[in-house]
């Protein structure tokens, strides 16, 4: 994935590193445990360049409403139905 993004030094939490556990996605870089992400540095003015789709997807709802669900890129957070249609 590429991306161009502005990150603010000043709202980098460095404090909150958990050392072997980091994931980085179009929101910013991240520990995570079981799954919930941390941000320490997080991404403003994020800019999607180009994603392969190859990290994995997550379902999602598609509504708080609706129990239908959908998946979505964990990297770039597209809707996998529009990469489908696309190609």
């Amino acid at each position: 994935m590429k991306l161009r993004v502005t990150i603010d030094t000043d709202e980098c939490g460095f404090d909150s590193i958990e050392p072997h556990v980091l994931g980085i996605d179009n929101e910013g870089v991240a520990t995570m445990w079981y799954g919930s992400h941390n941000y320490f540095v997080p991404f403003n003015d994020v800019e999607i360049i180009s994603c392969d789709h190859k990290c994995g997807t997550r379902r999602v709802r598609n509504s708080v409403d609706d129990y239908d669900c959908h998946d979505e890129c964990y990297d770039c957070g597209v809707d996998m139905r529009e990469v489908i249609i696309n190609e």
